[in-house]
């Protein structure tokens, strides 16, 4: 996710500002201490514009 959000020039701050969570879920959600829940994967994948499936088949949620 952090690659993504990188390539797409967001900080993580814009990224939860977008999402509608803070700073420190999307931190933890990059560093592996948990995963997004399914509300907020659909919001990432609109602001991030990815699909459901991007999330797990291309280990989006793995570091870059």
């Amino acid at each position: 996710m952090a690659c993504r959000r990188w390539k797409l020039g967001l900080s993580q701050e814009a990224l939860a500002e977008a999402t509608g969570v803070t700073v420190e879920t999307i931190s933890h959600i990059q560093r592996g201490i948990h995963g997004p829940r399914f509300g907020l994967i659909e919001k990432l994948e609109m602001v991030l514009d990815v699909n459901t499936e991007s999330f797990f088949k291309n280990n989006l949620l793995s570091p870059c």
